[in-house]
């Protein structure tokens, strides 16, 4: 018999082409990135809202709470790589996710830069009695962006172990200093009256502009949704895990660090660490032995945010590889050549290439840069919350897949809309606009590295649709009752069978078990093929059609069903999903292929872009009779034309 495994959309595992990440190490790799927000979250608010800093950033907190629902029904009913792209490429269309993937590979690139700069500059503040001139600073953002690069040839699940290390540290010291400063501030005392007094001089400018700078304190959240394939099955669990412990570590340090920051420090203290207001809080509370350990965890947490950059990238741009919208060479490995190389190289090495020109041409520009990062990721975040809400509405198939949605709802035209991700993505937007309408200058820079990235995405786009403008021909053809027809029926059921070659008796033994499985009833069966860059156009469409047309259509002459030839250039993730837009499909095949991992991981990729089940056919078992039928029926037929 053969293997038939049918998609269950959210539901089912995902495959296994490389090692997988539990969810512990891929808490790490996030916490790293959000992490290290607590280094500069109370230094970016302090100058809008004062005293009040700490209110600020426990507003933000409790929106995580939302945005932790929102991401934990969007990766589960479309558990792929892509994050806001995948979102918005499956809802609103291509154009929207080209926009949005551009976005969040600028906040990866801003991540990256901005992370080693500041990881930098940290390291650089041990030797205050001999600053460091820029050149300096920007050679040692380097060693992280070149060594994470590397290190993601392995891919990765290397990287993240090194990372978790990290982070745990990172999150374990800041436990130690919450509680040191709690106890000093119940135990000697502490004048609460600054924070009282820093909300009531609070006007409504300085409110708005806390409100959008204090959500820069959780950038990096999104970074688990470009994970997902990586994760151990099933997903869905294990990012539920992810934020969960990520969102109550941060609940307690970030809002308790600031308020200690606010209540330890005199005027003069908060003065002069103004740029890194955790430092002077551990210099307050331990000395030099206290700082000297807090500015080495800022460096290495930063320097670990520099993967998080790497590992958000490399889930975005193979999934963007696989729907055509990156040249395929994204997906390629150097597994053949290295076993122990796991990673994606193509996407790793241009990646660092990219960091490395951006922190030679702008190594003094990380307040911009992190300004950048920041319209970037908002913009990011709120594109996400507007994908789970049009999932909603409008792909009820994936919905009904899905293993958990969020239970705050309401009713919209018969439909159910998350408020949870209505309620974040209004905050975020809101935050985004005030950025954009008050930091000119970050806002500037941002739009020009956002439209060099759109360009390089459009200019590849356009190649590929002047590659479809050679119009492939289809063949269609009635067999049994349905021969002497001049319009062929349109409302049997369609079965769509992927194929990459025209060998007859391949085809013919899985057209026969097909035919077989699916009754007497007459059916529609496409063959199905999409023709990638790099193939000789049209030389399979052409085998096809005569396979078909000259030696299929006799040898089944006598079975009553439809039997079609569909070609499309391009890859079969992205216009097979085209194809079912003109035409009903109701049922998908693929065959295992040569690497059936990669035919599963396909399957479930087809799955969640059609919502419909696709089974994948292990060929090896199928029944072998008829494609002996047909080789020795072949046989006969050449011996009577002899």
């Amino acid at each position: 018999m053969a293997t038939i495994q049918p998609a269950r959309g959210g539901t089912a595992p995902l495959p296994k082409t490389h090692a997988q990440i539990t969810w512990w190490l891929a808490a790490g790799l996030v916490g790293a990135d959000i992490g290290t927000s607590v280094f500069y979250s109370t230094g970016i608010l302090f100058p809008h809202v004062g005293f009040a800093a700490p209110f600020f950033i426990l507003l933000v907190v409790g929106a995580m709470w939302l945005f932790k629902a929102t991401y934990q029904e969007g990766t589960a009913v479309a558990p792929i790589n892509g994050g806001a792209y995948t979102m918005l490429l499956q809802t609103v269309g291509r154009r929207s996710g080209l926009v949005v993937g551009s976005l969040t590979i600028l906040s990866y690139l801003a991540t990256a830069v901005v992370s080693a700069l500041s990881g930098a500059y940290y390291l650089s503040s041990l030797w205050q009695h001999a600053p460091w001139p820029t050149w300096q600073v920007a050679a040692v953002a380097a060693i992280p962006v070149v060594f994470f690069a590397f290190l993601n040839l392995f891919g990765l699940k290397e990287s993240t172990k090194l990372v978790f290390g990290i982070a745990a540290f990172h999150f374990l010291l800041l436990i130690v200093i919450d509680f040191w400063g709690l106890f000093v501030v119940f135990t000697q005392g502490a004048d609460w009256s600054r924070l009282s007094q820093g909300v009531m001089h609070l006007g409504p400018h300085e409110a708005m502009l806390g409100l959008a700078a204090a959500f820069l304190g959780i950038t990096g959240f999104e970074t688990a949704a470009q994970i997902v394939e990586e994760l151990e099955a099933p997903s869905w669990k294990a990012i539920q895990k992810i934020y969960l412990a990520i969102v109550l570590l941060v609940s307690f340090t970030a809002p308790i660090s600031s308020m200690l920051c606010m209540l330890l420090l005199d005027d003069a203290q908060l003065k002069t660490y103004s740029a890194n207001m955790l430092s002077g809080l551990a210099f307050s509370l331990g000395g030099k032995p206290l700082l000297y350990v807090l500015v080495v965890d800022a460096c290495l947490t930063l320097f670990a945010a520099v993967n998080t950059a790497y590992a958000g990238a490399t889930g975005l741009m193979t999934t963007m590889g696989k729907q055509g919208n990156l040249p395929p060479i994204v997906l390629h490995q150097w597994t053949k050549r290295v076993r122990a190389f796991q990673g994606y190289p193509y996407v790793a090495l241009p990646f660092m290439a990219i960091c490395l020109l951006m922190l030679m041409a702008l190594p003094g520009s990380v307040n911009e840069l992190g300004e950048v990062y920041g319209m970037a990721f908002l913009a990011v975040m709120v594109s996400y919350c507007l994908g789970v809400v049009l999932l909603r509405l409008y792909q009820p198939h994936k919905i009904a897949r899905s293993p958990y949605l969020s239970k705050w709802v309401a009713c919209f035209r018969g439909k159910t809309v998350p408020m949870a991700a209505v309620a974040g993505g209004s905050l975020l937007l809101f935050s985004e606009l005030v950025l954009l309408l008050t930091a000119k200058s970050a806002r500037d820079l941002g739009v020009q590295l956002f439209l060099i990235v759109l360009l390089v995405m459009v200019f590849y786009r356009l190649g590929q649709v002047e590659g479809r403008m050679v119009r492939l021909p289809d063949l269609r053809i009635g067999l049994g009752k349905f021969r002497d027809m001049e319009e062929l029926p349109e409302n049997l059921p369609v079965y769509v069978l992927c194929t990459s070659g025209a060998t007859p008796a391949r085809l013919v033994t899985t057209i026969s078990y097909l035919l077989k499985i699916h009754g007497p009833d007459p059916v529609e069966i496409v063959l199905f093929h999409a023709e990638e860059k790099g193939m000789t156009h049209g030389v399979v469409s052409e085998a096809l059609q005569r396979v078909v047309s000259q030696q299929l259509e006799d040898f089944f002459s006598e079975r009553d069903f439809i039997l079609s030839v569909k070609v499309l250039p391009g890859n079969l993730a992205e216009v097979l999903p085209e194809y079912k837009k003109v035409k009903r499909i109701d049922l998908v095949y693929i065959t295992s292929g040569r690497i059936p991992a990669r035919s599963e991981d396909m399957r479930q990729l087809l799955a969640n872009e059609l919502g419909l089940d696709v089974i994948r056919l292990d060929e090896a078992s199928l029944p072998k009779g008829p494609g002996a039928w047909f080789n020795q029926w072949v046989q006969s037929f050449r011996k009577q034309k002899d």
